[in-house]
């Protein structure tokens, strides 16, 4: 991917550039980030370590740019989108293999997400035209004490400059789904990659001719910049996906809208008539499909008495035939996103031994295990 075709712009020397105001740009800091590869725990990127004036810059912009989008017709938006989501998919190896070795996902999962990607940044200029395009009529007898004197017509407008902060674990998918949304509905957006994610969407809507400073890319230190963006005056909304972070961001952001996805202890139940061979399929899908490292991941399984011991041996079975391996080997398990992660990940394991197996028993049925959330 690095220097190579139209990605050739993107980087300065072995450093990937931020996007701001329709350029690709490398940091007045001088300073880079490291991004290790989970497989060979090696420096496999760097990335420019913006400082807080760059931020500045790039709220201002976002802020001026927002006024010329919100002029742009809505089939126009829905026409770049359609653009954006083209290319994107055009690109889907060179940015596949960016998170095989940036996160360790499995090829042929590295692959689907970005297809997937593009898709959904299709449907959300199909479903935006739709949606947008109407507006919601009312009339005033609908309150007691009223007469049908008074008519009203309301519409959706932007709601000003939104950051956008994607998690690791499907940093193409989830960053295109607020960008897509947000650049429908005239509003621009900052995408803050906080100390890693390449800012490889960033490349691909830039080159859809997007309006410029319509949509940055903002790379660095969460230390130095990650407060400093989620309380800057000029974000009107912020849209994260993550962990713990969310509740941090949560109590700093101050009185703005926020759209927090901060995970799940995701049950799949089990009843006494279930097929119990796709119950374990899924089971196994559902937990173990990118190292179990998805928000949405199955973490503990609620299962009657009558079939559990059943569905154990099943979904054991299934367990054994997984593949353990470097993701270019398109491997079921792959390394998880860091070493903190695996030290986690182990503490869970010796924690389990050590205490023997637990489950949580009622008169109906059991839990049978608890698994890691992502």
């Amino acid at each position: 991917m690095a220097g190579s075709g139209v990605f050739g712009e993107i980087i300065d020397g072995d450093v990937f550039k931020y996007y701001a105001d329709g350029e690709w740009k490398k940091s007045s800091s001088g300073k880079a980030v490291s991004i290790i590869n989970p497989t060979t725990r090696k420096t496999q990127y760097r990335v420019q370590a913006c400082t807080q004036e760059e931020v500045n810059k790039v709220m201002e912009t976002a802020k001026a740019a927002q006024k010329a989008w919100a002029k742009t017709p809505l089939w126009k938006r829905a026409e770049l989108l359609h653009k954006a989501a083209a290319i994107l998919k055009e690109h889907r190896a060179p940015i596949a293999e960016a998170l095989i070795k940036e996160i360790a996902k499995p090829a042929k999962d590295a692959v689907t997400e970005v297809v997937r990607s593009g898709d959904l940044v299709s449907y959300c200029a199909e479903e935006g035209v739709r949606i947008l395009g109407q507006g919601t009529f009312l009339v005033s007898d609908s309150f007691p004490g009223n007469e049908r004197t008074k008519y009203c017509l309301t519409s959706k407008i932007p709601l000003g400059v939104v950051l956008a902060i994607p998690p690791f674990n499907y940093p193409v998918n989830l960053a295109v789904s607020k960008i897509g949304r947000l650049s429908l509905l005239g509003t621009p957006s900052s995408s803050s990659l906080l100390l890693s994610r390449l800012p490889s969407h960033g490349t691909l809507l830039s080159l859809s001719w997007f309006s410029q400073g319509l949509i940055s890319c903002i790379t660095g230190k969460g230390s130095e910049i990650g407060d400093f963006l989620t309380m800057h005056p000029g974000v009107n909304c912020i849209s994260f996906t993550g962990g713990d972070t969310g509740i941090a961001i949560s109590k700093k952001a101050g009185m703005i809208p926020l759209q927090m996805e901060l995970g799940g202890k995701d049950a799949c139940i089990v009843l006494e008539d279930a097929d119990l061979d796709l119950v374990a399929a899924n089971i196994i899908k559902g937990g173990f499909s990118y190292s179990g490292q998805r928000c949405t991941a199955v973490k503990v399984v609620l299962v009657m008495e009558s079939v559990a011991d059943t569905l154990v041996e099943k979904v054991k079975s299934k367990v054994a035939k997984l593949t353990v391996g470097p993701p270019e080997d398109d491997c079921d398990i792959t390394p998880v996103v860091s070493e903190s992660s695996a030290n986690f990940i182990e503490g869970l394991v010796t924690d389990a031994k050590q205490k023997g197996q637990r489950s949580a028993k009622s008169t109906r049925g059991r839990a049978i295990s608890s698994g890691r959330c992502c």
